[in-house]
């Protein structure tokens, strides 16, 4: 078993500390994070750099009207690009924040999704882009499980 960097152990500290409490569970020894909603998945991502050491943050949600039979953002920010690994002490501190602000962004994500009425009309209001089939996709959806059939045909 290879060694676990010092990046990814910051990290993996920092996150339990501050995502734990909040309910989330690590997918394995990985650097995702999952917030089980019961219809929806919040997911904090904590990306390494391909060839260095440091960590990046997104946040999403994926909602589970479809059976993919894996993680996907369906509706996600990224939050943090990528900060770089220095030194322990100067990590400490960026692993710190990173999980802090991924905390903040569950708990906004938990009051922004709070029902299907809300995610309908989040979802709706975004523009229709060319290119991105699943977010009409699941705005069609949300809008029909919530019986707004016009704008869910217009998905």
């Amino acid at each position: 078993m290879a060694a676990t960097s010092p990046a990814s152990r910051l990290v993996a500290s920092a996150a339990r500390e501050r995502l734990r409490p909040l309910g989330l569970n690590q997918r394995g020894r990985s650097r995702i994070w999952v917030d089980d909603r019961g219809w929806w998945l919040g997911i904090v991502e904590f990306p390494s750099p391909t060839w260095s050491q440091g960590s990046g943050l997104t946040v999403g949600v994926m909602w589970l009207w479809q059976d993919l039979g894996h993680l996907a953002f369906d509706f996600t920010e990224q939050v943090q690009p990528r900060q770089d690994f220095r030194n322990e002490m100067q990590f400490g501190a960026v692993a710190a924040a990173l999980a802090d602000q991924a905390g903040d962004r569950v708990e906004t994500f938990r009051s922004t999704f709070g029902g299907l009425d809300q995610v309908a009309e989040r979802l709706l209001e975004r523009p229709v882009r060319r290119g991105f089939l699943w977010e009409s996709f699941n705005a069609g959806v949300a809008a029909a499980l919530v019986g707004r059939p016009v704008e869910a045909r217009d998905r």
